[in-house]
């Protein structure tokens, strides 16, 4: 009995002696990190896409596998070189079946490196976006050739300028109220000036009332007028290599029909009558609408019933005929612009 604290001791201290032995091994070499960023550029547009490394501790092969979108991008070819791999080969290229870029390297002379360029990748962008993403069969090995396990792969992208989209696509304000566009996502490197298309062309706007924010992510118009009514805003997005117009806004001013519900003002660009209705059912459009449609759903949200309009003015009427529509409530949907617009309920007797 006098020699258990002893043996516990000893127990305690071979534990501990133990679990640092397994901790050396992992912490012999840092992390490798391997990773590609988020771009922007021009559709239609050569663009340099960096592969940067970090803490490359005696690495003497790899082969990664880069998936990419081969409809919205096309690989050229890879550039500068990083010299620490210039004792080996390195070979990069693409398989088109399978939409990977392949990046492969060997030398019997290690490379180390803590940070910097591993090569850039050179590509054509040919339309909105793509996804840079790590497979997860690439590996790395060092000098012994045993596969490094805990190498971080950071996936990137390349996105068109022209592909923002701002928000709201389309949005309906009384007349003398606030309204907001906003550009989300990823913005880093870009530049803004917002525009208003006037008589066919793009006008830039200047931060003076009702207009702020001009050369920012968010847009605000401070008080709409009537004038304003059916009018199409944009951002101009610059980098360092282009510069495009974002996808359109459009704003519609409404300086009657609107009604008070649950306190708050509801714009109604259309009404329905008779509601209930029997054989036929007629909607008249208080705003104008730009490439409009309507479509009948009912409670399970098929469509019974649906028209293309195609531009619509303030006034306009147009009847629903309703001989095959089975008895039942319906919400009578507007789209403008293939965006989903306004909602009204209606009821088939």
């Amino acid at each position: 009995m006098q020699r258990q604290p002893e043996i516990t001791t000893k127990v305690f201290i071979l534990t501990g002696l133990m679990m640092a032995w397994m901790v050396l091994p992992l912490n012999a070499f840092s992390q490798p990190v391997v990773k590609i960023d988020h771009y922007t550029g021009c559709s239609n547009t050569e663009i340099v896409i960096p592969v940067e490394i970090e803490q490359f501790e005696d690495v003497a092969a790899l082969t990664l596998y880069i998936g990419v979108d081969t409809e919205n991008v096309e690989y050229i070819g890879v550039e500068d070189i990083n010299e620490v791999f210039s004792t080996g080969d390195f070979v990069a290229g693409i398989n088109l079946e399978n939409q990977i870029i392949t990046l492969n390297w060997f030398s019997l002379t290690a490379a180390n490196l803590e940070s910097g360029l591993m090569c850039k990748i050179r590509v054509l962008l040919k339309k909105d976006a793509v996804t840079f993403g790590f497979q997860e069969n690439s590996e790395i090995a060092h000098s012994d050739l045993t596969i490094i396990g805990n190498v971080e792969y950071i996936d990137g992208s390349l996105v068109a300028l022209n592909s923002y989209t701002p928000d709201p696509v389309s949005q309906t304000v009384v007349e003398g109220s606030q309204a907001t566009i906003a550009l989300p996502g990823n913005t880093e490197g870009i530049t803004f000036q917002w525009q208003k298309m006037a008589e066919g062309n793009w006008f830039n706007l200047d931060d003076t009332p009702p207009y702020s924010g001009v050369q920012t992510t968010q847009l605000l118009i401070s008080a709409v007028s009537a004038e304003m009514n059916a009018k199409v805003f944009r951002c101009l997005l610059s980098n360092d290599i282009c510069t495009e117009g974002s996808n359109e806004s459009e704003l519609f001013v409404a300086p009657t029909g609107v009604e008070e519900l649950d306190g708050k003002s509801k714009i109604v660009p259309m009404q329905a009558y008779p509601n209930p209705a029997d054989e036929y059912l007629n909607i008249v459009f208080n705003l104008d609408i730009a490439d409009a449609e309507l479509r009948l759903v009912n409670a399970v949200g098929v469509i019974v019933n649906q028209q293309q309009l195609g531009d619509v003015v303030s006034g306009k009427v147009v009847s629903l005929q309703l001989d095959n529509v089975n008895p039942g409530i319906y919400v009578l949907q507007l789209f403008n612009r293939s965006q989903h617009f306004a909602d009204i309920k209606v009821l088939r007797k």
